[in-house]
């Protein structure tokens, strides 16, 4: 019996439902398997036993089960896969009846994904398919974004520290950039002030972490040549080139330019009514720490460097009065295209020391200073 199978998956629990597939309508066996499951497996946790619980009880049908994209999505896709259920997953922008929905509850959601998972399997696409990276390339992700995290974290500690001498009115000898540097934290130590002690200490224990977490990263990608190409374009640190290279594991996966720069969700989406089309706000696909990372990566490179394609597009747009988010996200894609040439052609897009220090200096502070 084939099975369609909706799972509204979160952190902590998994909604399912399950419909009929196959051609012709089902018989009153197939329907009573189908609300016995329905009562069964409506809502569960999202743990790796209740996940192999759902995907037992499917075993001896051609079950076929839908997932939106998420952090969560790599664990279950890969479970309920061993478990012999044919998994798809797709983007979460992509399913329109769910995110445009009025009545949007776990239990709906999973209702309108066994939909979409039923017309996918008579021939409709209605979605694009993600693809679900093998565990080592999966690996190397977690790093970077771990340690992304990690960075975020202490950007955060640091602004703590900043408010709270604002607030008991602490001076030191001067205004620090990196308010946990060495000579900085012992002027923090001396004022012998318990929050000022404490949030020294974690600054301290985060920078350890990061320190050991970037020789790991640096381990596993010492052979990786996508990541030493893309470092090799101004603006791109170790880790936002490490965590991109991540991303795309294998340029010839995408078909073309347009194609690789819509995977991070930088182009436009266009929406087009009868003989009229509207090019609106981004698509916002993929993973959204990376999309924010070349961003950054955009900014930085045009800050570094004095002539580039992307510096010229910066100016341009400039001079022409846009806002300052829309430009970086243009000269975000633009970069994209830079990276993309890079890869396909194999060869680096700059030798310069200097340069390359330079810029990965602003990356890595950018990075320390952003904002969740």
């Amino acid at each position: 019996m084939k099975i369609a199978v909706g799972m509204d998956l979160h952190k902590s629990t998994a909604v399912c439902f399950a419909s009929y597939a196959g051609e012709g309508e089902p018989s009153e066996r197939v329907n009573d398997f189908l609300n016995d499951f329905n009562t069964r497996y409506r809502t569960q946790p999202s743990t790796p036993e209740n996940l192999a619980k759902i995907a037992r009880a499917l075993q001896g049908h051609e079950a076929y089960i839908l997932i939106e994209n998420s952090t969560k999505t790599f664990e279950a896709y890969w479970i309920l896969t061993y478990q012999g259920c044919n998994v798809v997953v797709a983007q979460a922008q992509d399913l329109y009846r769910i995110t445009k929905s009025v009545k949007k509850t776990d239990k709906n959601d999973s209702v309108e994904l066994s939909g979409y998972m039923r017309r996918y399997l008579h021939g409709e696409r209605e979605f694009a398919v993600c693809t679900m990276p093998p565990k080592e390339w999966m690996m190397r992700r977690e790093l970077c974004r771990n340690l992304f995290k990690e960075k975020l974290h202490l950007a955060d500690v640091k602004r703590r520290a900043r408010a709270h001498l604002l607030l008991h009115g602490i001076q030191l000898s001067r205004e620090y950039s990196d308010i946990f540097c060495l000579k900085a934290s012992k002027e923090l130590e001396d004022t012998k002030d318990p929050v000022l002690i404490m949030l020294t200490k974690e600054a301290w224990e985060l920078k350890h972490r990061a320190e050991k977490m970037m020789k790991v990263i640096r381990h596993y990608f010492q052979d990786d040549r996508n990541m030493e190409l893309i470092h090799s374009i101004p603006g791109f640190g170790e880790v936002t080139a490490a965590y991109l290279s991540s991303m795309i594991m294998d340029i010839d996966r995408f078909t073309s330019r347009d194609s690789f720069t819509a995977y991070f969700g930088v182009v436009p989406r266009v929406r087009e009514s009868a003989e009229s089309s509207h090019r609106c706000s981004t698509t916002h696909r993929g993973d959204e720490e990376i999309r924010r990372l070349v961003m950054q990566a955009a900014f930085v490179h045009v800050n570094t460097v004095d002539d580039s394609v992307v510096k010229r597009m910066w100016d341009r747009l400039k001079s022409r009065g846009m806002a300052h988010r829309e430009i970086q996200c243009a000269c975000a894609r633009k970069l994209l295209t830079v990276v993309w040439s890079v890869l396909k052609n194999g060869r680096k897009y700059v030798d310069d020391a200097q340069l390359r220090e330079r810029s990965d200096a602003m990356s890595d502070e950018l990075l320390e200073e952003s904002e969740e």
